[in-house]
C-alpha cells in the first residue's frame, strides 16, 4: 500500500484540530495513542521480528507511542549504558550501548532498515550486512490502513460530540 500526503490537507487538519477545546485536545492525544498502542506497536514489534530476529528483543523494548493527536510511535533511544548498567548520556565517553561495540538501539534501527552502512566516522558497519532491509515496508502494509480508519473514526466522533456541545 502506498499513499500520498498532502501536506496542506495535512496542515488544515492539524489546524482544525488545534481550534478544539483542550478537553476535546486531550482526548484526541488519548484515543490516537490507544490506536497506536493497539494497531501500529504489534505491526511494527511483528515487522522487526520477522526481518531482524537477532536484535529484535531488544529493539522492540524501544517502541512506544507519541502523545499526539495522531497515532505516531517512536522507535529507538541513544542511551549508553555504563558497564554497571546505568545510563549514561550518549556523548559520556565509556559508555557502552545495549548492543555489541556500544550500538545504541537508534544504530540497531538504522541497521536493520537499511542493511549495512557506513558509519559517520566512514567505517563499514558489517553486524548489519545479514539484515534483509524493509521491516518498514512490512509493518506501514500491516497498520496503514486500519490505524487511518481508526483515527478517522475516532476523529469523525468527537467532532460530532463536541458539535453537539458535549
Amino acid at each position: 500500500m502506498s499513499f500520498t500526503v498532502d501536506y496542506g490537507e495535512y496542515r488544515d487538519i492539524l489546524d482544525s484540530l488545534g481550534r478544539l477545546d483542550k478537553a476535546a485536545n486531550r482526548e484526541m492525544r488519548e484515543e490516537a495513542s490507544m490506536i497506536a498502542e493497539s494497531i501500529m506497536m504489534p505491526a511494527i514489534k511483528s515487522a522487526i521480528s520477522s526481518h531482524a530476529p537477532a536484535y529484535a528483543t531488544k529493539l522492540n523494548q524501544t517502541v512506544r507511542t507519541n502523545q499526539d493527536r495522531l497515532p505516531s510511535v517512536k522507535i529507538g533511544d541513544s542511551k549508553k549504558m555504563s558497564t554497571r548498567g546505568t545510563v549514561l548520556s550518549s556523548r559520556t565517553a565509556g559508555g557502552s550501548g545495549v548492543f555489541s561495540g556500544g550500538a545504541t538501539s537508534n544504530m540497531i534501527r538504522f541497521g536493520t532498515i537499511k542493511g549495512s552502512y557506513i558509519s559517520r566516522s566512514g567505517r563499514p558497519q558489517l553486524w548489519a550486512e545479514g539484515i534483509r532491509p524493509g521491516w518498514t515496508d512490512t509493518a506501514d502494509n500491516a497498520y496503514a490502513e486500519p490505524a487511518f480508519a481508526a483515527w478517522t473514526n475516532t476523529a469523525q466522533d468527537l467532532i460530532d460530540r463536541w458539535n453537539r456541545g458535549f
